[in-house]
């Protein structure tokens, strides 16, 4: 998530938007998804229907300018779905490099829902360190939104985790 190309020795199959469930409301889908930009439709119903899911597009919240600049604040997120030539792909957390025999795609900062009250959970996502945004997406609509994610002490081992401090991810393929 948050970019518009691939990591090297990888192909795009598409790019588009990213999205996923209302930040604020319950139900609906957990994951992130990452729509093509050009879409296709079937049999469907025009107009919002009740006893549906919903799925909204992903916007940064980047209030604290760490770890991105806040010059992303409230711009929409983009996407590219890639082919890796290597077998299997994995997201670590907490981590900036592969363990061996393992291929870098990227690094970054894990990203998630906000962790108040009145938020529904989403699923953590591995957000590319070097942003990308929508072109005119920066309209701070708040539908779904994705913050970083930081270590809390306690349970989760301080060392070698620091409470407060914003947790990295790398997404490695072998």
């Amino acid at each position: 998530m948050g970019k518009t190309s691939c990591p090297e020795e990888s192909k795009i199959v598409y790019d588009g938007y990213a999205a996923g469930k209302k930040h604020n409301i319950d139900g609906s889908g957990a994951n992130a998804l990452c729509l093509p930009k050009i879409s296709e439709w079937k049999d469907y119903n025009s107009g919002v229907n009740t006893w549906t899911g919903r799925v909204y597009g992903i916007e940064y919240e980047i209030i604290q300018n760490r770890p991105y600049s806040k010059t992303f604040h409230d711009k929409d997120v983009p996407c590219a779905v890639c082919q890796s030539k290597r077998t299997t792909v994995l997201m670590v957390p907490g981590k900036v490099t592969c363990h061996a025999g393992w291929h870098k795609a990227f690094s970054g900062y894990l990203m998630s829902q906000s962790s108040t009250n009145g938020r529904s959970p989403t699923e953590y996502i591995c957000v590319d360190e070097k942003l990308d945004s929508v072109p005119g997406g920066d309209r701070d609509i708040n539908d779904a939104v994705v913050y970083p994610v930081e270590a809390v002490c306690g349970s989760l081992k301080c060392p070698p985790y620091v409470n407060g401090r914003e947790l990295t991810c790398v997404v490695c393929s072998n």
